[in-house]
């Protein structure tokens, strides 16, 4: 048996792309919904300044999420186990199922752009990541290649890859719905956000690489999704 874990100094190189990345969205997220909020309410024509107290609370919860989120990832990040044994790969980590690969179903062994691994078996649920920052990454290099030749992706996956692009259309979907009066528009918008929210509630349920938080917390998208459907009745039948 082999085993694998992530080097604890690696996780500070992982941190400094998180807030990159989850800054921006956020706080466009936010934007958007006081905007939609302020175009919506009475206080629309009148004295604003009421929404301006929101600006500082917004990035409060910004910032209290965003160390939130980090300290989970970094649990996440230090529980990780790859475990080879004689028929089968096992990933264990904090808070998410544990995968189990039997040598025989594996499809693909990838080596991708920013030098992870990803193990695929044969369902599309049972896939593991493997990070840059695993120790003795020659070695496991070479153990993966003695089980499956490895394949080499010098582009990221597409959703990876347009994840920004995508947030951007999914907000600018939800801004349509709320602000916009045309029903062309709406409709539209509505049915490519649905289904948007949907596919996201679905692969998120069922992944098993994910918090369990995160899964739980999806549950909410779910009021989301009867809060885009009811202001679309309303607009559509208007």
């Amino acid at each position: 048996m082999q085993q694998f874990t992530n080097r604890p100094e690696g996780f500070r190189e992982l941190r400094k792309a998180i807030p990159l990345k989850a800054v921006p969205t956020s706080l466009l997220a936010g934007s958007v919904g006081i905007a939609i909020s302020y175009a919506n309410s009475t206080v629309a024509n009148g004295d604003s300044n009421a929404y301006l107290g929101f600006i500082p609370i917004m990035l409060a919860v910004l910032a209290f999420g965003l160390y939130r989120g980090i300290t989970i990832q970094k649990k996440i990040f230090d529980s990780y186990t790859l475990t080879f044994d004689n028929s089968a790969v096992t990933r264990e980590q904090n808070n998410t199922p544990t995968i189990t690969i039997p040598y025989r179903d594996i499809t693909e062994i990838a080596k991708n752009s920013n030098n992870s691994f990803t193990i695929k078996g044969n369902s599309a649920v049972n896939i593991i990541g493997i990070s840059p920052y695993i120790n003795d990454y020659d070695r496991l290099e070479i153990l993966l290649s003695t089980i499956k030749p490895i394949s080499v992706k010098v582009t990221e996956p597409f959703l990876q890859k347009f994840s920004g692009l995508i947030s951007l259309l999914t907000l600018g979907l939800m801004a349509t719905i709320y602000l916009v009066q045309n029903k062309l528009a709406v409709g539209t918008s509505g049915a490519v956000l649905l289904a948007v929210l949907g596919y996201s509630f679905f692969e998120i349920r069922r992944s098993k690489n994910l918090d369990s938080k995160i899964k739980k917390g999806m549950w909410w998208l779910l009021v989301v999704i009867a809060s885009i459907m009811g202001v679309m009745y309303v607009k559509l039948t208007a």
